[in-house]
């Protein structure tokens, strides 16, 4: 499969990054700093693109979209020029979603410890595994392999899977990586290259 050129980011930080809640699918808004962040990011990617020419995916979640827009909006792109993306939704934690990593250790024990075990493969109810998250993001990217380069803005453990898949890694060094939220990345001819 042909890959295009994908510069990587996370939304900016919101409210229950702070409060060490799982988010998932289920949305909180950006803090003061995460709306920071979102410009902040902005301006190092102008480096790098031409606006007019590169393409804009974002996860349509709240604070990838607000991260997005407040992106497009530093750069003087149009909301419009940005292409919300289903298959870009973070990682669906099921049960574990809205409450913080301390509640889900004693509340779910039982979930909690099978998924340490084996993060890749198991799937919490109601929610999905890495391995079901990297099929919808294979199909996305066979749907993405005519551009040339593109930015993705979406999340931790989306982009964690989509790194893994574009640098063709084994499962558990995928599981290693992880992306502040003021981190960009370039992904390009199967390697990445960490941004200031």
């Amino acid at each position: 499969m042909k890959l295009p050129t994908i510069y990587l980011l996370r939304h900016g930080q919101t409210e229950w990054n702070v409060e060490g809640r799982y988010q998932g699918q289920l949305d909180s808004p950006l803090t003061q700093l995460g709306k920071a962040q979102a410009k902040a990011n902005a301006l190092k990617l102008k480096h790098y693109i031409n606006t007019d020419t590169t393409t804009f995916f974002a996860s349509p979640l709240g604070r990838a979209k607000s991260t997005a827009l407040l992106m497009a909006t530093t750069l003087g792109k149009e909301a419009s020029e940005i292409i919300f993306e289903e298959r870009l939704q973070e990682f669906n934690y099921g049960i574990f979603e809205g409450n913080t990593k301390a509640f889900c250790r004693t509340t779910f024990k039982e979930e909690f410890e099978a998924r340490e075990a084996d993060k890749w493969h198991y799937v919490l109810e109601g929610g999905e595994s890495y391995v079901m998250v990297t099929q919808r993001l294979r199909a996305w990217l066979k749907s993405v392999e005519n551009e040339e380069v593109i930015v993705v803005v979406a999340h931790e453990m989306i982009n964690r899977a989509l790194r893994g898949l574009y640098l063709n890694l084994e499962s558990n060094k995928t599981l290693t990586l992880f992306q502040p939220n003021d981190l960009l990345i370039k992904l390009e001819n199967g390697h990445e290259t960490i941004l200031a």
